[in-house]
């Protein structure tokens, strides 16, 4: 799939360049839709002028009057600087790729048609609260007056392609918060790996890799169906989307915590946020300062959203995390024969029935009907999920899903009523209407108080723990409503003085189901080490805890390598000096470590040697996908040192875990002397883990890389440190998946980074992954990058007289 829609890109993108060159346009042609920074523009639907001044990184602080003038004026910047990635992500939702890519997305459309986005969308809009729908309309008017005023003047993208952005309606707005949900939702993907893994090898077996979530771990608050054959092709589709998108990557999650007084320097609240996301070009988010009479606000938004997703006002700031919530089930349906009805507690129901068209670029529209059950759609629109029961031939399963995201919720409205609440009871109030995706939202005021509150809307279920897929055939299964606000988890000024969350447990013991997918807690483990290390911490110390490689997993792992060696006699000069290395080591992954390198190889082939080795490739790749997996259980699994996971099939022993971990190691040295030589000097971590940028028009040429991607470049940490970069434990390369990567190659991290001290409400810090703007040609397409890389910050000051003194763009009321 991807080879083909990179063929095709890179034909139609060389072809262009060659006669771009060939005129002597080419920039002209980029420069042509680079954002006017100063001036005045006319604009109609806005109630009064808006100012919009520019730092020297090109962060707006928009002052208006009202708030759907600054709604507006947020509209019609991120149309100036990210219009590109906004339809992009627009198109996906609604199905509309195929439009301007041809053939080779129809999988994409018809999933996302089929998942039901854009009917999320159109039937919510009636619904939403009369706010949140005021500035949706503002903020559509601020997009469609870019759209509308500088025709002829789009981004390159839109050249290349051979198209024109159509006008922005609220409902997208909805789809763009939809399609983030989407991108967080990763539970799914366990549910067809466990099922397909316990049909391949059998429960019991299964049972022992099964990731628990270590009792004595940390946790943010104190204190098996008939398994069947499936076809998961949709979540083959799925993955490719991703990469598409620009979104790889399963660690997706992120950093947060907040000390109050006692534990800062300052004497007041600081906390800090850092984002965990796809490595892509531009970055998912666009800083901007918001001044208006009731909406003061400041912090970094989502381009296609009105309003600040991650910030500070001028009473609180608020950071969030991903839950890592389990929000969608699946169920086997029985359909009858003419497949027009669905068989439900001794009764056929009627399928609702849906007709999509989808225009194909160069090609005939392509009519798809969509089926759905109560409990959502059937994914078979997508592909087969078709199950032929054994003695009836007659009936046949598919597989139907059902998702929160597919449920009214208005997370705009609780965004807007985040960025305006004044103290702790508004903004667990403002909580209470956020929903998908899920988030651990953490709190601070300038009253000194901490908090933390549970943003998340959970099913309730009669299975406590439902990784596998439900028959449809009963109701029993279905979910019995949600889980009421007054249930939820909730924290405020907790005795130790901070809360920290990564993706970790929400809670030792809730009535209620939430998740199996929990992060490995070698990060939150990390975070709480470092706020324990000293009475009080700095800001400067915040940042380096965001920069931290150190991993408590490496740690024990190492631990596990050096004690299967103990007793062994040892020969091999460079396994020698390996286990000295590993002995002497602090457990850094730093890109310059030998150590780090040894370890990361051994772990890549410890997971071959115990997981591969069994499930063979096709089971292995669909297991390592979602990476906290193997990572979970093969601890679990260290604690069976005899069980047969540890044996290594090809070999004429019987490996139990200390000699599977020495076969490993060995496994691990030849690799390393097969790529890098023998001389251990050049075995350094950064040189084999490095990571890409990637804009979607990567890999067309080596000419048009140089332009829009940013690196490759070498990078320190994994996927358990809190400077979290991941990397696939799939090492080779299948051509079946777009989450085939180089080995090692790091593409996910960070996706900005952000630190406020309320001692000095005027200023927060922050860094992007890139730059601020989307235009290839733009001085702030990479200006931020070195900055992220080397764990440097932006200071923002917010003081609105500060910043007069810049280059401003008036937006004037059209008379």
């Amino acid at each position: 799939m991807q080879n083909r829609i990179r063929i095709a890109l890179t034909v139609s993108v060389t072809v262009l360049i060659i006669a771009l060159i060939a005129s002597a346009v080419f920039n002209r042609a980029l420069k042509k839709s680079l954002p006017e920074y100063e001036g005045e523009v006319y604009a109609q639907n806005i109630k009064d002028n808006i100012d919009i001044y520019r730092d020297s990184a090109a962060i707006p602080y928009i002052v208006a009057k009202n708030d759907e003038d600054a709604a507006f004026g947020l509209g019609y910047l991120h149309a100036q600087e990210r219009l590109f990635q906004m339809d992009l992500l627009r198109r996906s939702a609604e199905g509309r790729l195929s439009e301007v890519f041809g053939t080779r997305t129809l999988p994409f459309d018809e999933m996302f048609l089929t998942v039901g986005i854009k009917r999320f969308a159109q039937e919510s809009i009636s619904k939403l609260n009369p706010e949140a729908l005021k500035i949706l309309k503002a903020y559509s008017n601020g997009v469609n007056e870019y759209i509308h005023s500088q025709k002829g003047k789009y981004p390159v993208e839109f050249d290349v392609l051979g198209y024109e952005p159509y006008d922005w309606k609220p409902e997208h707005s909805l789809m763009i918060i939809r399609m983030m949900a989407w991108n967080l939702n990763l539970s799914w993907w366990t549910d067809f790996a466990f099922i397909k893994l316990v049909k391949s090898l059998g429960e019991e077996k299964v049972k022992e890799i099964y990731p628990d979530y270590p009792e004595n771990a940390p946790f943010i608050v104190p204190s098996s169906n008939e398994v069947k054959d499936i076809n998961t092709s949709m979540a083959e589709v799925d993955k490719n989307f991703r990469e598409f998108i620009g979104s790889s990557g399963s660690h997706i999650g992120s950093n947060n915590w907040v000390v109050d007084g006692k534990k800062s320097v300052s004497g007041k609240p600081i906390i800090a946020n850092d984002p965990h996301l796809g490595f892509n070009m531009p970055g998912f988010w666009y800083a901007a300062v918001i001044k208006a009479p009731n909406w003061d606000a400041a912090g970094v938004t989502l381009p296609g959203t009105p309003c600040i997703a991650i910030g500070k006002n001028n009473n609180i700031s608020w950071v969030f995390t991903n839950v890592m919530a389990d929000d969608a089930d699946f169920y086997q349906e029985t359909l009858d024969a003419k497949k027009q009805k669905y068989f439900c507690d001794n009764e056929w129901h009627d399928l609702k029935k849906i007709r999509e068209v989808i225009k194909v670029k160069d090609s005939s529209d392509v009519a798809i009907e969509i089926k759905l059950t109560h409990r959502g759609p059937l994914i078979d629109a997508v592909h087969p999920f078709n199950i032929v029961y054994k003695g009836d031939e007659n009936k046949v399963k598919f597989v139907s899903m059902r998702w929160t995201g597919n449920d009214f919720s208005d997370e705009l409205y609780s965004l807007i009523r985040i960025n305006k609440a004044q103290n702790f009871g508004e903004f667990k109030q403002a909580v209470q209407n956020f929903s998908v995706p899920g988030q651990n939202f953490v709190y601070g005021d300038k009253q000194g108080n901490i908090g933390y509150v549970f943003g998340a809307r959970l099913p309730v279920r009669d299975n406590s723990s439902p990784t596998m897929i439900f028959d449809g055939s009963s109701s029993k299964n279905d979910w019995k409503g949600f889980v009421p606000f007054n249930e939820v988890p909730v924290l405020y000024n907790p005795g130790e003085d901070f809360i920290a969350t990564a993706n970790n447990k929400t809670v030792a013991d809730f009535r209620y189901h939430i998740s199996n997918i929990w992060e490995p807690s070698s990060r939150i483990v990390r975070i709480k080490e470092l706020l324990r290390s000293k009475d009080k911490h700095s800001v400067n110390d915040f940042m380096n805890y965001q920069m931290d490689q150190f991993s408590p997993y490496a740690r024990e792992i190492t631990k596990e390598i050096l004690s299967a060696f103990e007793g062994i006699s040892i020969k091999d000069p460079n396994l020698k000096l390996t286990l000295d290395l590993l002995a002497k080591w602090d457990c850094n992954i730093d890109k310059g470590s030998q150590s780090a390198a040894i370890y990361e190889v051994f772990l890549t082939q410890f997971f071959q040697n115990v997981f591969l080795d069994k499930m063979g490739s096709s089971l292995y790749n669909d297991f390592v996908t979602v990476a906290n997996l193997p990572y979970r259980s093969i601890v679990k699994l260290m604690a069976n040192p005899n069980s047969d996971w540890f044996d290594i099939k090809k070999t004429q022993v019987r490996e139990d875990k200390k000699a599977n971990i020495r076969k490993s190691m060995a496994d691990a040295l030849s690799f390393l002397e097969n790529r890098m030589g023998d001389n251990l000097t050049y075995w350094q971590w950064g040189s084999l883990h490095k990571g890409l940028f990637k804009h979607t028009f990567a890999s067309t040429s080596s000419f048009v890389d140089k332009k829009v991607n940013i690196g490759p470049f070498e990078l320190g940490g994994d996927g358990t440190t809190i400077f979290n970069t991941e990397y696939s434990f799939n090492t080779e390369k299948t051509g079946s998946t777009a989450f085939d990567h180089e080995p090692f190659e790091g593409y996910l991290g960070p996706s900005m980074r952000f630190v406020y001290d309320f001692a000095n409400p005027d200023e927060f810090y922050l860094v992007l992954t890139s730059g601020q703007s989307g235009n290839i040609l733009s001085p702030h397409y990479k200006d931020q990058f070195e900055m992220w890389l080397t764990g440097k910050y932006l200071k923002i000051n917010t003081n609105i007289e500060s910043i007069k003194r810049n280059k401003v763009l008036t937006i004037l009321k059209q008379s």
